[in-house]
């Protein structure tokens, strides 16, 4: 009778194969480890995304517990030509009659016509001086037979807060202006020029601003094409000055954009789809929440009480009315504003309520979220979160856990892995040793049955 065996180029045993089915076997605790690895880095990332959940989530309630976002406010021109403007919550409602005399401008300044731009001007080596309305002074120097072109760009080089150019006028046999034009707009920044020589061939640049503009504020000096002044308006009859376009001061909590000189009536009043923006913005992140929270239940987190017990504190919130209000007569509930439960544990903005209960009881709509007993809904969901976040929070807690239980399965794995080589180079070796000692068997087995066969 004839036993089979296992063979191999090099013997009769397949020794790589009996080692990685032996390996197989011995495998498996690494694979449990490694498997549990799998699953707590998955589930760190789970506990990652709630934890950033609840950070949006939070970041929509800073304004709702102060209540600042009931004052939300807009500023709307009837004449968006003449100006627009922005409000805070510090401005007061009304409505504002304007006009705009004139717009703060920067001087422009058109030296007297040259023959060429780019041909020498036969100077020698000078300074050209500014004097600011503001009593600074700057300097930029002029190279030697300089050309418009070369002093337009030292002035520009120079960067001193004037912009040059050389443009041409006209037809004449000059008609290479260079012009001068201040960076910033208002009476403060005019700018006087001349030389430090005072020689001739550059005596054109010399002017002066302050004999340029009569007493009256009109312009006597031709080559003055805008002078440096502030802006002028009146608002409700009252006049005023600003050294900028954007004017800040004239209207408590408003920044008006003057843009052109006419008249226009400037309405501040609560802005109703700012607001709605900050409470839907609320609403989205807890329903960011809510979705991420059930779906990781359901999936790798499946059976996880932290994640029940996160869903029933958010609901427990949503359903404790505000001390203080009864409810029934007056604003108690998120509902009662526009804000209510769906039966899927989201929730979702009503507008229509929302701007109803703001225009029957705007501070009882800032109350509801925010109030001094500390227990608005917005106030309420942060402290909520800053516990859960918390050292010793829930959701900060689990993540620790989880991330020492990854620390513990690497040093497992590592160790595991050791042995499992040692484990492995052992078998190996014995395989390895026996399928020759069976080689050398079958070579004299051989031997002998060909010695019988012959006698």
């Amino acid at each position: 009778m004839t036993t089979p065996s296992i063979t191999s180029s090099t013997g009769p045993l397949d020794v790589q194969g009996l080692v990685s089915q032996l390996m197989t076997v011995a495998d498996q605790p690494l694979n449990a480890l490694n498997s549990q690895l799998q699953t707590d880095n998955s589930q760190i990332s789970d506990y990652g995304t709630i934890s950033s959940d609840l950070t949006g989530l939070q970041s929509t309630l800073t304004t709702l517990s102060s209540g600042t976002f009931i004052n939300t406010l807009k500023a709307t021109s009837s004449n968006t030509s003449i100006m627009s403007a922005t409000a805070s919550n510090t401005a007061n409602a009304g409505a504002y009659n304007i006009t705009v005399n004139n717009l703060a401008t920067a001087q422009n300044l058109a030296y007297t016509g040259q023959a060429s731009e780019t041909a020498s001007l036969g100077n020698t080596a000078d300074t050209l001086n500014f004097t600011f309305g503001s009593g600074s002074t700057s300097s930029v120097s002029i190279p030697a037979n300089a050309s418009l072109d070369q002093i337009a760009a030292s002035i520009n080089n120079a960067g001193i807060g004037v912009s040059a150019s050389v443009v041409t006028a006209d037809s004449s046999s000059t008609p290479y202006r260079l012009v001068l034009t201040g960076n910033t707009v208002g009476g403060g920044n005019s700018f006087s020029t001349a030389t430090a020589s005072g020689q001739s061939s550059l005596s054109f640049l010399g002017f002066n601003a302050s004999s340029a503009v009569n007493g009256s504020g009109q312009i006597t000096d031709s080559r003055l094409t805008a002078q440096a002044q502030n802006a002028s308006l009146t608002v409700n009859g009252l006049t005023m000055t600003s050294s900028s376009n954007t004017v800040t001061t004239g209207i408590l909590g408003v920044s008006m954009n003057l843009t052109q000189a006419g008249t226009t009536v400037l309405n501040v009043s609560r802005d109703n789809t700012a607001i709605q923006t900050q409470v839907q913005s609320f609403v989205t992140a807890y329903n960011k929440l809510q979705s991420d929270a059930t779906s990781l239940y359901n999936g790798d987190l499946q059976g996880d009480f932290n994640i029940v017990q996160l869903q029933n504190t958010m609901d427990s919130i949503l359903q404790t009315p505000i001390s203080g209000a009864n409810g029934t007569t007056q604003v108690a509930y998120l509902a009662q504003v526009g804000v209510s439960i769906q039966k899927d544990g989201t929730l979702s903005l009503d507008t229509t309520a929302l701007n109803n209960a703001i225009s029957n009881n705007a501070s009882a709509v800032a109350n509801v979220f925010g109030n001094s007993n500390n227990d608005g809904f917005a106030q309420r969901f942060n402290t909520e979160i800053n516990s859960l976040l918390g050292p010793q929070g829930l959701i900060t807690t689990k993540t620790n856990t989880l991330n020492k239980s990854v620390s513990d399965l690497k040093n497992q794995i590592s160790q595991e892995q050791n042995q499992l080589t040692t484990i492995q180079s052992n078998y190996t070796s014995l395989y390895t040793n026996l399928n020759s000692s069976l080689a050398k068997m079958e070579q004299t087995s051989s031997s002998l049955s060909n010695m019988i066969a012959s006698a």
